[in-house]
């Protein structure tokens, strides 16, 4: 005891200031390091309770980031409540901290220094206090940026200006929540806006299992809600009288014929009048109410991507063009490949990976689109998008609209959370499909029975069915991918007999890359 009072009046004068400039520094810097220190060395009365307040707020934000579930820590910053919290509290500990340092280095200087010593001594405390308050004006930034990004991105209740009006809050309470995610090939080298990735995705809100409903771009005569301005307008579905197999009448279709005459699309949900036309029919098609949506521009997709540090993807046997189709379809010579096996893509290989059609199918598309989902869900987390916000922020801002509210965006991370443990399903509504109204027993585009689409719907969002329980008898021999259920509905081709094909169910999406990429 006695050797620690000689050594701390080596620095502390009698008159409880440092004898030397360099011991009023030395005091000051151990009170930025741990506030209260300082004034302990100065034997301050203030600073037992300076330091036991810092030590138990240290104490209690480490306690709370290492118990609190990441998940849960995540909710907390998709909250903009919880975020203007942080924000005051980050401002607060750095003001505290910083009049602690000052405080500090002015009772600790010599009463009389040249000013020379005047001005290094005030440098050095202001290059002290900059060390102290950049981590809290760090954490201030992000965590307004953040806030700044969710106001942005995610409408509330009194959204204004060009804003989507906030979805229905209380849809996370549903059985099913149902969120359609579309994509537009609007770009550089593309004219017009159309809309060729179209994808339900429904979630049990209670189970987190989730069925995706995928929807060709080329789907012929899309029906549209009973009484409305359109089904008026096409009361045959959306065909051109005149020219039967025009193009500009397929379902991606839709949406440009919704921005044209906007006078006849809903007023809903969203301030995009081709968006709100396209997300009718989808529900006439599918018989589902859509709750959500979110629209992706597919040039920002690719920013998106590169935001997230890439995406690890097995890209199958053959090498995927890059390019290779014009403006007006026309094919021209790819600028590039992405190699085929395991590949780490970049934003524009990962874009291409789920546009190009160069020597492929609009099907064949589909399926890599749906890879791609599978693939971001199994390498991404919300945990990722934090580590790389600033960038993730710059490129959702301009490319990404949805009508998710503020509100719902934390219970909704739980859920996808759920959803992650689960595997992901998939229904596409492509040749694929086996149909057995059509003659050749596969899903027609060109003619769909949207009876049937209805129903496989239904069907499928329907609980799976228990496991089989064993048996010693010979189990009936069924087509793979079907299961003990037929369709009751009647299609427009004709009567279903009791030899129809069992109804499809959904295939683990997973598994089918899996497939898809080994051929």
């Amino acid at each position: 005891m006695r050797l620690a009072n000689q050594e701390t009046m080596v620095i502390v004068s009698d008159h409880r200031r440092a004898r030397t400039l360099g011991g009023a520094l030395l005091i000051t810097l151990l009170s930025a390091f741990m506030p209260g220190s300082g004034h302990l060395l100065l034997r301050r009365g203030a600073g037992w309770p300076i330091l036991a307040a810092f030590v138990l707020g240290m104490t209690a934000a480490a306690a709370f980031v290492l118990k609190v579930p990441r998940a849960e820590l995540v909710e907390y910053l998709l909250s903009t409540n919880v975020l203007a919290f942080l924000i005051m509290g980050c401002l607060a500990a750095a003001f505290v901290w910083l009049c602690v340092v000052m405080r500090t280095y002015e009772l600790a200087k010599p009463r009389r220094l040249s000013p020379g010593k005047q001005f290094l001594g005030a440098f050095l405390v202001f290059v002290m206090c900059l060390g102290v308050t950049m981590p809290f004006a760090y954490g201030a930034y992000t965590a307004n940026a953040q806030r700044n990004l969710l106001n942005a991105l995610f409408p509330t209740e009194d959204s204004n200006g060009d804003k989507a009006a906030a979805g229905d809050a209380n849809a996370i309470n549903k059985p099913r929540l149902n969120i359609f995610l579309v994509g537009s090939d609007a770009g550089p080298d593309r004219i017009g806006t159309r809309t060729d990735t179209m994808v339900v995705a429904s979630i049990d809100t209670k189970t987190g299992r989730t069925i995706l409903f995928s929807l060709p771009r080329n789907i012929a005569r899309a029906p549209f809600p009973s009484g409305s301005a359109m089904a008026k307008e096409f009361p045959s579905g959306f065909r051109d009288p005149r020219s039967p197999q025009s193009a500009d009448y397929l379902l991606n279709g839709v949406y440009a014929y919704g921005t044209e005459f906007p006078h006849l699309a809903p007023a809903g949900p969203s301030r995009d009048s081709g968006l709100n036309l396209l997300m009718s029919s989808i529900e006439e098609i599918l018989e589902l109410e859509l709750d959500y949506f979110i629209q992706v521009n597919m040039e920002g997709f690719a920013s998106i991507v590169d935001a997230l540090g890439g995406l690890d993807v097995n890209v199958g046997p053959e090498r995927i063009p890059m390019g290779g189709i014009g403006p007006f379809g026309e094919t021209v010579r790819p600028f590039g490949y992405i190699p085929p096996g395991q590949q780490h893509l970049t934003g524009e290989q990962a874009l291409w990976f789920a546009r190009s059609r160069t020597n492929s199918t609009d099907y064949v598309r589909m399926g890599r689109q749906r890879c791609l989902m599978q693939y971001l869900i199994d390498q991404k987390s919300p945990i990722d998008v934090l580590k790389n916000f600033q960038a993730v922020a710059a490129a959702t801002t301009d490319s990404v609209s949805t009508n998710i509210p503020q509100d719902v965006l934390p219970p909704l991370v739980t859920l996808a959370g759920l959803a992650k443990s689960r595997p992901l399903e998939s229904v596409a509504f492509d040749p694929n499909l086996p149909d057995p109204g059509q003659a050749d027993g596969r899903f027609d585009t060109g003619n769909p029975d949207y009876d049937y689409v209805r129903e496989v719907v239904r069907l499928a969002l329907e609980p799976p069915p228990p496991p089989p329980v064993a048996t010693t008898e010979p189990a009936p021999t069924s087509q793979p991918g079907a299961q003990s259920r037929q369709p009751t509905t009647t299609p427009k081709g004709g009567t279903r007999t009791s030899a129809t094909p069992e109804a499809p169910v959904p295939t683990s999406l997973g598994e089918t890359c899996n497939a898809a990429t080994t051929e």
